[in-house]
């Protein structure tokens, strides 16, 4: 897919929000990409590598709306006006998370996180009526072909009582969230710092951009490793519940 499309690579939002802003990105929202994207996604997800869904979802989602646009331009001329076109790539980002995570208003308030320099009052409804139906469209589906309703399975399930925890513990979870959030912003610092190295080191650039099949083979390979379900790969499924954890550690 790398080949046969490379604008369909990465993760979509940041093009998304630079095309709504009026930036023209040539070929980004093409039948190609979309084709090359949906095929990436689907295989790369498949692979079980823990990558994001939400970015590519906002991409197909906005190449079929462009799609969609420009077969309706046949039949009436307004739907090539620009103004028209924006708000449609506006209801596609919302269709892309709601379709992510079944959350119709977090799509719509995701649209206009997006289209921060402007939202039209008039592209509020449109957006969530999308929205909604990518929403039901997902369940339905995930309903009828895997017998489930979750869209995003969590790691650790739990099933807590009302009564799980004590008033006297709520400083321990205020505490447990600010590291949370420190390691979130370390490892973020982290990937910045991997990115810029990639890009500016010019044997990172030579082995990684020339032959660009090296890199998903590392990734995947060290996840791979990392996930071994002998190994450290126990800790991060789904089948594992936090109180399988517990009784782990203390033995």
């Amino acid at each position: 897919m790398h080949r046969q499309d490379l604008i369909s690579t990465g993760s979509g939002i940041p093009e998304m929000k630079t095309i709504i802003r009026g930036v023209i990105l040539k070929d980004y929202l093409t039948f190609r990409t979309l084709v090359s994207k949906v095929f990436g996604v689907a295989l790369s997800l498949g692979s079980g590598v823990p990558i994001g869904k939400m970015g590519p979802f906002v991409h197909i989602a906005s190449a079929v709306a462009n799609q969609m646009s420009l077969l309706a331009t046949k039949f009436d001329s307004a739907f090539g006006n620009e103004t028209r076109r924006s708000e449609c790539l506006a209801a596609a980002c919302a269709v892309g998370v709601a379709c992510t995570f079944s959350a119709p208003v977090g799509g719509v308030l995701f649209s206009i996180e997006v289209t921060t320099m402007y939202f039209s009052v008039r592209s509020y409804w449109r957006g969530f009526f999308a929205a909604c139906c990518g929403a039901i469209t997902i369940r339905l589906l995930r309903g009828f072909l895997v017998q489930t309703e979750v869209t995003v399975n969590a790691f650790f399930q739990t099933s807590f009582t009302p009564d799980a925890f004590a008033v006297n513990e709520l400083p321990l979870f205020v505490v447990l969230g600010i590291v949370c959030g420190v390691l979130g912003a370390l490892y973020i610092s982290l990937y910045r710092t991997v990115v810029l190295f990639l890009r500016r080191n010019k044997y990172a650039k030579r082995i990684f951009q020339q032959h660009w099949i090296v890199y998903p083979v590392f990734i995947s390979f060290a996840f791979s490793v990392i996930s071994f379900p002998h190994g450290l790969g126990m800790f991060s499924t789904g089948r594992v519940s936090i109180f399988d954890v517990r009784n782990y550690f203390s033995l």
